[in-house]
């Protein structure tokens, strides 16, 4: 339902006529896609950064955008560009809820062409769309043209638009010069040369200069909503941790293993030599023997250990997190959606749930648009599972999902919370439920404690995380600074005292910020958090 005022806004827009009778066809929105269609169009010429957080209804912001701007008589030919695995999800999006039929080839004739990032960077098509004067480029995902030297960067740098939008969702990932790049895309010149932007700006790659300042331009080119300052109502989550006891052969891999990690790694921050290829060992051990195997068979810094740690994850059986996920998905049939980090350990589970008569499939970056689109629509039909990659979940929207089982937990806590948001998420009508499953006596435990107790991340919906983690990871990144907890103390108790001080930093950074957001550019941050 609309709530009145958001209607009352929607009044406002020349597109209302055009708009009003979509509402019989499913077409919803809320007061702040209203106010930043408006403002978009009233305020900031057409060309914006949309980097509303996740689940909150970019896609139809940029609908009502493309209406608004086509009733003003401003945009009669829209190029859509998106992701491979997103365009008949946009296709569907627009015919649904605004009526429109999109062109996926530059053969087709009509007004609005949705293609992927893919086909578009590529001759000779990148040389049609750059030729074409368009009036609106909007582009899905817009994170992806963060680095100038990209092929992806040049096809949007490349295009005549009279107005252009980026979407997404984390407008600066890694360091401020992203921002840089995205708004020089949108409004040349706003920021001045990169080398004064660099001088004026920047302290170091996650720190700004004269914060009030950039937060000032920025509200003139980025709209960002977050969820807890647009006040929905989301359906609850309900979170269960289960936890599970190692069989013997998985506690004796893990033990032997883990030990070997620890002295690795000790000899390595000596040497001043990488950690990474240690971290992946220890993330793989958590999460099937199958993942393990391949980096497992390539470290040879193991030496005559290697041979005995091969046959130990050659001859393991099912595990016991995988046992588990057999008992969830069989005791209660329903619709499942699945995550885990490794192709490996996806497979294997695909294979034992359908063993088990179970109607079970992978979803993953490297299938290609049709079969996404199919395998979506295979889920839909029933009590099915779906096992997906991290890359197969990115963008897609499944809230006629409610179930999720966190196979294995990336330790970047942002990773979950994109997971969740495939089906916590606008649309949603069923309370969501969240399955961790850890093993107990291993890091999966270290990890949950800190997420689950500390940044408290499966009971709420946090808009504020990514701030919050860019504010920690001053001293170094999150993943960096628990591999050394975990890797370099052996003592149980010296970890969980180190994982509490590590959570405790998350709390009192929490406490310290506050969080208007950038369509607000009256308040004057004295930080980087407060941008974005």
């Amino acid at each position: 339902m609309i709530e009145p005022m958001a209607l009352e806004k929607a009044r406002q827009l020349t597109a209302w006529p055009a708009l009003a009778p979509r509402l019989a066809h499913g077409l919803l929105f809320h007061e702040y896609q209203i106010d930043s269609v408006l403002r978009v169009v009233n305020q900031l010429d057409g060309r914006a950064i949309l980097a509303d957080e996740v689940g909150l209804g970019k896609t139809i912001e940029a609908g009502m955008i493309i209406a608004e701007l086509r009733a003003r008589g401003l945009a009669q030919n829209v190029l859509i560009i998106v992701p491979a695995g997103l365009v008949s999800q946009w296709v569907r999006e627009m015919q649904d809820k605004f009526g429109w039929t999109a062109h996926k080839t530059a053969k087709d004739r009509g007004w609005l062409w949705i293609i992927s990032m893919d086909s578009a960077k590529r001759p000779p098509l990148v040389h049609q769309l750059q030729f074409v004067p368009w009036d609106l480029v909007i582009v899905d995902e817009a994170h992806h043209l963060k680095h100038q030297d990209t092929l992806n960067y040049q096809l949007v740098e490349g295009l005549k638009a009279q107005f252009l939008l980026l979407l997404t969702a984390t407008p600066m990932e890694n360091q401020l010069t992203e921002l840089y790049t995205l708004v020089n895309l949108v409004k040349p010149g706003l920021f001045g040369p990169y080398l004064r932007f660099y001088r004026q700006f920047i302290l170091d790659k996650r720190t700004p200069k004269n914060a009030q300042e950039l937060r000032q331009l920025l509200a003139q080119v980025m709209v960002r909503n977050q969820r807890q300052a647009v006040g929905l109502e989301f359906v609850p989550r309900y979170v269960s941790l289960r936890p599970l006891e190692l069989t013997g052969d998985e506690r004796q891999l893990y033990d032997e293993l883990s030990g070997e990690l620890r002295t690795e790694y000790r000899h390595r921050v000596h040497m001043d030599q990488t950690v990474l290829p240690l971290l992946t060992l220890q993330r793989e051990l958590c999460s099937s023997p199958q993942a393990l195997l391949p980096t497992l068979r390539s470290a040879d810094w193991l030496g005559d250990r290697q041979p005995r740690l091969i046959e130990l994850a050659e001859q393991m059986g099912p595990t016991a997190k995988m046992q588990a996920v057999l008992e969830l998905t069989t005791s209660q049939p329903d619709q499942w959606l699945i995550f885990t980090e490794y192709r490996a350990t996806q497979e294997a589970l695909v294979h034992l749930l359908q063993e088990a008569g179970l109607e079970a499939a992978a979803f993953h970056g490297g299938l290609k648009a049709r079969e996404r689109d199919q395998l979506v629509e295979w889920f839909k039909g029933g009590p099915r599972v779906l096992v997906s990659t991290e890359a197969g979940g990115q963008g897609i929207n499944l809230q006629f999902c409610h179930r999720l089982i966190n196979f294995d937990l990336p330790w970047n806590p942002m990773r979950i919370e994109q997971r969740i948001g495939r089906i916590h998420r606008i649309g949603q009508v069923n309370p969501v439920e969240i399955y961790n499953l850890y093993a107990k006596d291993t890091v999966d435990e270290y990890i949950l404690k800190l997420l689950h107790e500390k940044i408290d991340l499966f009971r709420h919906v946090i808009g504020e995380l990514d701030v919050i983690l860019r504010h920690l990871e001053r001293r170094g990144s999150l993943e960096k600074r628990l591999i050394d907890i975990f890797f370099w103390e052996d003592d149980r108790d010296h970890v969980w005292q180190r994982l509490d001080a590590l959570g405790n930093e998350f709390l009192a950074a929490r406490r310290r910020l506050s969080w208007p957001t950038t369509s607000d550019p009256d308040p004057a941050p004295d930080s980087q958090e407060q941008l974005t």
